[in-house]
């Protein structure tokens, strides 16, 4: 079974916070419980995988997320937006998405310093950031914008998983869930981290040694078999992967709920849309 495309959910997300704005999102699931339940036999794995094959057949979603944690950066100026993203994060934000190119954001972004609060948009290979009433295009490089898929956050984050157990059924608001428990491989994680991060290539030995935990839990819907909740904890220390590593100590809590599946939304780009540099967007931090 081919494995769904992964382009590093932990790395747009990141480079969304770059941009100032998150990458995050929304909703929460509804149901009324008296669905078929679909699990029937299906072990843990067979579950990622399953979801993974319904979630890639959405055509839209809202997303709700929170992300709390650190990152120390041995450089922050050799990493794209990096005066951003070191230090302490407390991340939160909602808004909806259609895959691959166009999404939302309502966000509101602690930093060890500064708060930021806007919204951040994608429409095709174009990024826009609004704060203060007004809105910015964002020079990226087209490697960054493609980061912004949030679509490939779900797959991605399963596609670190390993050792899946089933060890819970739950409601996410009114709809019943499987839950599903993984180990995360430390390779194929620092692997989709490591063009945003700088760490350059990673053998799996130093990947283990970098990573002290990183756990994945994901809550999928018996009737639908489609994500409604994903955990991740990723904690560990980038110097063990050498001198190259642009990455210190890093501690990332991020959880997002996913619902409003396949409902009609209108993702357009902003009118009358400023130019904007990275380098400027300090300049909208508030206290």
């Amino acid at each position: 079974m081919p494995r769904p495309s992964r382009r590093a959910p932990l790395r747009l997300l990141l480079a969304a916070v770059a941009v100032a704005g998150a990458l995050l999102l929304a909703g929460c699931g509804g149901g009324d419980g008296g669905g078929e339940d679909l699990t029937g036999d299906l072990t843990a794995q067979q579950l990622l995988d399953r979801s993974g094959e319904e979630f890639a057949g959405v055509e839209s979603f809202r997303i709700a997320i929170e992300a709390a944690g650190g990152i120390d950066l041995a450089d922050a100026g050799a990493v794209p937006g990096g005066a951003l993203l070191a230090g302490d994060l407390d991340i939160s934000g909602e808004g909806p998405v259609q895959p691959p190119d166009r999404a939302s954001i309502d966000a509101r972004i602690a930093l060890s310093g500064p708060t930021l609060q806007g919204n951040l948009t994608r429409v095709g290979d174009e990024v826009y950031v609004g704060v203060l009433g007004q809105d910015f295009r964002v020079a990226l490089p087209p490697a960054q914008v493609a980061l912004l898929d949030l679509g490939a956050l779900y797959p991605t984050l399963t596609g670190w998983a390993t050792e899946p157990v089933e060890d819970a059924r739950e409601d996410i608001d009114g709809t019943p869930t499987v839950k599903v428990t993984s180990q995360l491989d430390p390779a194929e994680a620092l692997a989709d981290l490591g063009p945003l991060l700088g760490t350059g290539t990673v053998t799996p030995e130093q990947a283990r040694a970098a990573v002290s935990e990183g756990t994945l839990e994901t809550w999928i819907g018996t009737e639908d078999l489609l994500p409604r909740r994903i955990h991740l904890v990723l904690t560990g220390d980038g110097s063990a992967l050498g001198p190259q590593a642009g990455v210190g100590a890093f501690d990332i809590d991020l959880t997002a709920d996913l619902s409003a599946y396949g409902e009609p939304v209108d993702i357009q780009a902003p009118r009358d849309a400023q130019e904007l540099d990275l380098d400027q967007l300090g300049g909208f931090a508030g206290g």
